[in-house]
């Protein structure tokens, strides 16, 4: 399931889990309105019709008609548009919104998804627009695919370590190699990439 959830809908969608859990039957309709502070239920409406759409949801007739699917039970995975230094990975303003993975894909602690801007990787199959799994580590092996802070910004690149160096290597021959030697400020490293995805496509295209 590669759908993207917007933070409200995720909201909703984990409100319904939960309440299924600890009752043993979903809210109504005015129950989820009443949670979230909204005025009318037509607002719920509209969250639930998009939950369905995404295929998360089943609904019938009748206020509490709200089945789950087990799409549901997978991993809410955060999307971030960009990283940049000095504010969290996860910093809300990064956000744009949340993918429900198998819990097997994305099985790291505080893993996330980075949205690649630019053609630098093209040559390696990561276009721009797709998605990357990353696993948050400080270091990497070399010839793996990492997300690095690069003046301050997050950017994904192959790591090359060699004796007196470390290189950011594009797949991309029109794109110069970042080199940073002992005199630069030291590479800082976000994670290893685990994972691509591309949305437009509707389906996981690879896995690391």
């Amino acid at each position: 399931m590669t759908t993207i959830l917007t933070k409200r809908q995720k909201e909703v969608l984990d409100f319904i889990c939960h309440t299924i859990e600890e009752q043993g039957y979903p809210p109504s309709q005015r129950e989820i309105a009443d949670h979230f502070q909204m005025v009318g239920i037509l607002g719920v409406q509209r969250h639930l019709l998009a939950l369905e759409k995404k295929g998360y949801v089943r609904r019938g007739k009748g206020a509490r008609a709200i089945e789950v699917i087990g799409h549901a039970s997978g991993r809410s995975v955060p999307i971030l548009g960009k990283v940049a230094a000095g504010s969290p990975i996860l910093a809300e303003e990064h956000l744009l919104g949340h993918l429900m993975l198998d819990p097997t894909i994305a099985r790291w602690e505080d893993v996330f998804l980075l949205k690649v801007q630019g053609k630098s990787m093209k040559d390696a199959g990561i276009l721009d627009g797709d998605l990357v799994l990353v696993k948050p580590q400080r270091d990497a092996e070399s010839g793996e695919m990492v997300v690095a802070m690069i003046e301050g910004e997050a950017t994904v690149k192959q790591l090359i370590k060699e004796k007196k160096r470390v290189v950011l290597n594009p797949k991309n021959d029109t794109f110069a190699p970042i080199v940073i030697t002992k005199k630069d400020p030291p590479l800082q490293i976000l994670g290893k990439v685990e994972g691509l995805f591309r949305l437009d496509m509707s389906k996981q295209i690879k896995r690391r």
